[in-house]
C-alpha cells in the first residue's frame, strides 16, 4: 500500500504541473506558444513517468506470463514476489496506457512534441532497453529448443514480453517522428546487432575448430554441440538485430556522422584492430612453439585458446572488409578521393602504427632485458618469446601502417592543395603527435623517479636497467613517433603556405568571397568536400521534402560552377539541383 501511495503522489504531482503549465499556455493568448522553461519541465516528467511505468509494466507483466507457463510451480499465500507482479501489471500498466494516450493526443495537437529531446530520450532508452531484453530471452530460448540448456519459463516470458514492447514502441515511433529524432537509436541498435552477431560467429568459429580438431574433448554426440549450439543462437539474434536496424534503417538512411563513425570506428578500425590482435597472439604462440621456451607440454594445452583466436581473426576481417566494401561503395567521386575515403585510410594507418610501436618497445625491452643479463619477462618464459612478441607486431603493424600512410602521402603528392587542407589529415598528426608527446613525458618521468630511487639507495645496477626497461621503451619509441609526425606537420604547413599564399605563419587569413546556401541533405564530409571544390563558405538547410531527392556532391559543385559569381542559393531536394545567385541585403 505505502508503494501504491507513493506512487499515486508522483502521478498527481506530475498532473498538476501539466494542468498549470497548460493553462498558462491557454492564458497567453491564442497565438502564443507556452514558456520554454515550463515546456521544458513538463516534457521532463511526462517522458520520464512514461519510460518509469513502461519498463514497470512490462516486468510485472513478464513475472506473470513466466508462472503461467511454469506449470510445475506451486502457490504459496505469502509470495511477495507475485504481489509486486501484479501490482506492477495491474496499476502500471494502465497509467502508462492513459498518460501514451494523452501524449499521443498532444503531439496530435502540436508536431513539436515530436521533435522534442525528451520524446527521442524516450524512444531511444525504451527501444535500446526492450532490445537488450528481448535479444537475452530470445537467446535463452533458442539454446532451449536446439536442447543446450534445460527449460526456464523465464526466458521465454523475456522474449515474447518484451518483444511487443520492442515492436509496439517501433510502430509508435514511425508514426510522425521525424527520421533524424530515430538516428541514435538506430545507429546503437545496429551497434548492438553487430557486436553481438560477431561475438556470436566469433565462438562458432572457435567452437568448430575445436570439434574439427578435437580440442573440444567431449564428442557431438555426447553433449560436446552446445558451445556449437550457443554460439549459433547468439549469432543468429544478433543478425536479426542487425539486420532490421542496419540493413533496413541505418544503410538506407544519410550517412552523417553517426553513421561514418560506425562505419569508420567500430566496422572497419574495430574489425581490424580485433583481428591484428588476434592474429599477433596467434602467430606468438606458434612461434614459441616451433622456436620459443613454451610453458606447456603438450601442443593440446599450448594452443588451447588457439580456436578462439582464429574465430577472432575470420570475424573480425570479414567485419572489416564488409565495411569497407560499405565505404568504397558509397563514394560520390568516382575514382576521386573524398574525406571519408582519408578517414578510413588515416584509420587504418593509425591501427598498423599502434601495432608496430608496440613491436618496437618490446624489442627494446628485450635488449634492455639481454644488457642486464636478467631472467623471465612479463611478456613470456624468456627474452626469446618476447623478442617473438615483438617480431609478430611488426610483422603485422607494419604492412598495414605502410600501405596505408603511403596511399595517403601519394595523394599529397599528386594533389597536394586538397590534402594539406583536409581536417583529417590534421587532425591525424596531431592527436599522434600529442599522444606519443604525452606518453614521452609519462615515461620520461617515470625513468628518472626509479634512477633517482635507486641512486638515493646507493643500489644502481643491472637490476636498475631491468625497472627501468619499459619506460625507457616507451620514451625512444613515443619520442620519434613525435619527432617524425611534427616534421610531417610543419612540412604540410610550409607546402600549404606555397599552394596558398596567406595560409601560412604570420599572414592574415583570405577573405571569404563567396558563400553557398544549400537546401537539402548533405552530411559534414559532403560539406567539406563541396567547400573545398568551390572555394566558399558552405551552409546546409534542411528541408521538409526529406532526403529522398538529394544530390551527390558532382551535382552540387557542377550546379554552382555554373552559377554566375556571387553568393548562391541550391535548391537540391528535386534530385536535380538548381542554382540561384542571390544578393543578402547585409552580406557578411
Amino acid at each position: 500500500m505505502s508503494s501504491l501511495l507513493t506512487l499515486a503522489v508522483i502521478v498527481g504531482l506530475v498532473v498538476l504541473v501539466v494542468v498549470a503549465v497548460r493553462r498558462r499556455g491557454s492564458g497567453a493568448g491564442p497565438t502564443s506558444a507556452p514558456v520554454g522553461g515550463g515546456q521544458s519541465v513538463r516534457r521532463f516528467f511526462q517522458y520520464l513517468l512514461l519510460v518509469g511505468l513502461l519498463l514497470a509494466a512490462a516486468s510485472g507483466v513478464t513475472g506473470l506470463l513466466a508462472r503461467l507457463l511454469d506449470t510445475g510451480r506451486t502457490l504459496v499465500s505469502d509470495d511477495a514476489t507475485l504481489a509486486l507482479q501484479l501490482a506492477l501489471a495491474l496499476v502500471a500498466l494502465p497509467l502508462w496506457g492513459l498518460l501514451a494516450w494523452w501524449t499521443a493526443r498532444r503531439a496530435a495537437a502540436d508536431p513539436r512534441e515530436l521533435r522534442s529531446g525528451g520524446w527521442t530520450a524516450y524512444l531511444t532508452i525504451v527501444g535500446l532497453v526492450s532490445l537488450l531484453t528481448a535479444m537475452v530471452g530470445w537467446y535463452q530460448t533458442l539454446t532451449m529448443l536446439v536442447g543446450a540448456r534445460t527449460f526456464r519459463s523465464s526466458g521465454v516470458a523475456l522474449a515474447v514480453v518484451w518483444t511487443l514492447v520492442w515492436a509496439g514502441q517501433r510502430w509508435w515511433a514511425g508514426r510522425g517522428t521525424p527520421a533524424e529524432q530515430l538516428r541514435p537509436l538506430v545507429l546503437l541498435g545496429a551497434l548492438v546487432g553487430l557486436v553481438t552477431a560477431a561475438l556470436g560467429l566469433a565462438d562458432l568459429v572457435a567452437a568448430t575448430t575445436e570439434e574439427l580438431t578435437g580440442l573440444a574433448g567431449d564428442p557431438i554426440v555426447g553433449g560436446g554441440a552446445d558451445p556449437l549450439l550457443r554460439a549459433a543462437a547468439l549469432a543468429a539474434v544478433g543478425a536479426a538485430v542487425w539486420a532490421v536496424y542496419w540493413l533496413y534503417d541505418a544503410s538506407r538512411g544519410p550517412r552523417g556522422t553517426g553513421w561514418l563513425t560506425l562505419v569508420l570506428l567500430v566496422g572497419v578500425g574495430g574489425g581490424l584492430l580485433a583481428a591484428i590482435s588476434a592474429l599477433s597472439v596467434l602467430g606468438y604462440d606458434v612461434l614459441v612453439w616451433l622456436v620459443g621456451e613454451p610453458r606447456a607440454a603438450t601442443a593440446a594445452e599450448h594452443f588451447a585458446d588457439a580456436p578462439g583466436e582464429l574465430g577472432i581473426v575470420v570475424v573480425g576481417l570479414l567485419v572489416w572488409w564488409y565495411h569497407q566494401a560499405v565505404l568504397d561503395a558509397g563514394r560520390r567521386v568516382p575514382g576521386g578521393r573524398t574525406e571519408v575515403r582519408r578517414v578510413y585510410e588515416y584509420v587504418m594507418a593509425a591501427v598498423g602504427l599502434l601495432a608496430a610501436s608496440s613491436g618496437l618497445v618490446m624489442i627494446l625491452v628485450t635488449l634492455v632485458e639481454a644488457i642486464a643479463a636478467r631472467g623471465d619477462l612479463v611478456v613470456g618464459a624468456s627474452a626469446l618469446n618476447a623478442l617473438l612478441a615483438a617480431l609478430v607486431l611488426l610483422a603485422v603493424g607494419i604492412p598495414v601502417w605502410l600501405w596505408h600512410w603511403r596511399l595517403a602521402q601519394g595523394a599529397r603528392r599528386s594533389d597536394p592543395a586538397p590534402e594539406l587542407r583536409s581536417v583529417t589529415r590534421r587532425t591525424y598528426l596531431l592527436v599522434l603527435f600529442g599522444v606519443a608527446f604525452l606518453a614521452a613525458v609519462v615515461a620520461l618521468i617515470t625513468l628518472a623517479y626509479l634512477v633517482l630511487e635507486d641512486a638515493l639507495a646507493g643500489s644502481l645496477d643491472t637490476e636498475t636497467m631491468r625497472r627501468i626497461r619499459f619506460a625507457l621503451g616507451i620514451l625512444v619509441t613515443t619520442s620519434l613517433l613525435s619527432a617524425y609526425h611534427w616534421t610531417v606537420f610543419r612540412s604540410d604547413r610550409q607546402d600549404l603556405a606555397a599552394v596558398e599564399p596567406g595560409t601560412g605563419t604570420g599572414a592574415a587569413p583570405q577573405p571569404v568571397r563567396r558563400t553557398v546556401v544549400v537546401v537539402g541533405e548533405l552530411d559534414a564530409a559532403g560539406r567539406a568536400e563541396l567547400a573545398a571544390r568551390a572555394g566558399a563558405f558552405v551552409q546546409v538547410w534542411r528541408s521538409d521534402a526529406g532526403p529522398a531527392g538529394a544530390a551527390t556532391v558532382d551535382q552540387l559543385a557542377a550546379a554552382v560552377e555554373g552559377a554566375p559569381e556571387g553568393d548562391v542559393l541550391v535548391l537540391a531536394v528535386d534530385g536535380q539541383p538548381r542554382a540561384l545567385a542571390v544578393h543578402p541585403p547585409d552580406r557578411r
